[in-house]
């Protein structure tokens, strides 16, 4: 494998991880504006011209936009409906589904140190989780240690961010570990996607 296609290796594993975490706030107006076709300008707008998220300015308003529309729609009509409807618990439940599915190196990283680090009995989260794991990806995954500091670093903090905003760490700066349970409509939805290999890593269990 050449150079170039290790980056797009990388790059892939770590699929728009730049553009947030959860995006919690954003993600239901997003996903209303995808429930019905339009002129991919004409979307665009929304978010620029219109600014419907209310952001300070356009590039953050169609990053946050975009991102959250590669995440959603691959799963089609019915999610993003679900995802609209959804109760505070569900919507976050959905929306991390959407996120694990979307950027792979989510669901490796809890596996590999979330799960890890309950069976151990550790209650917290080390503070270096991110830069070990992503050292020890970079040794198989070699595209890795072609992409800037800074965007490793970013995605690691917008991963840690979605494990607090989802409910499996307290916080950013703690860390503790909290346990998280499917909800039954969670499951239906793994099911219904076929991707019942996620339950185990969304309650994080090995």
């Amino acid at each position: 494998m050449n150079s170039v296609e290790e980056l797009a290796k990388a790059k892939q594993y770590l699929r728009d991880l730049t553009g947030g975490g959860l995006l919690l706030a954003e993600s239901r107006l997003v996903a209303e504006t995808l429930l019905y076709p339009r002129p991919e300008a004409e979307w665009n707008r929304l978010f620029t011209d219109e600014n419907i998220l209310k952001k300070n300015s356009a590039h953050t308003s169609i990053r946050y936009a975009r991102a959250i529309k590669r995440r959603l729609e691959p799963l089609g009509i019915e999610f993003k409906q679900a995802v609209i409807h959804a109760p505070d618990s569900e919507y976050k439940q959905l929306l991390m589904l959407a996120f694990i599915i979307h950027t792979p190196v989510i669901a490796d990283f809890m596996q590999a140190v979330v799960a890890e680090t309950k069976r151990v009995y550790k209650p917290t989260l080390a503070l270096d989780a991110w830069d070990t794991f992503i050292q020890e990806r970079a040794l198989t995954l070699t595209g890795l240690n072609k992409l800037s500091d800074a965007t490793l670093h970013k995605s690691g903090t917008n991963v840690i961010r979605s494990l607090v905003e989802s409910g499996y760490l307290d916080n950013n700066r703690q860390r503790q570990l909290q346990p998280v349970y499917l909800l039954p409509q969670t499951y239906v939805w793994l099911k219904q996607l076929n991707r019942l290999d996620l339950e185990a890593v969304m309650e994080c269990t090995l």
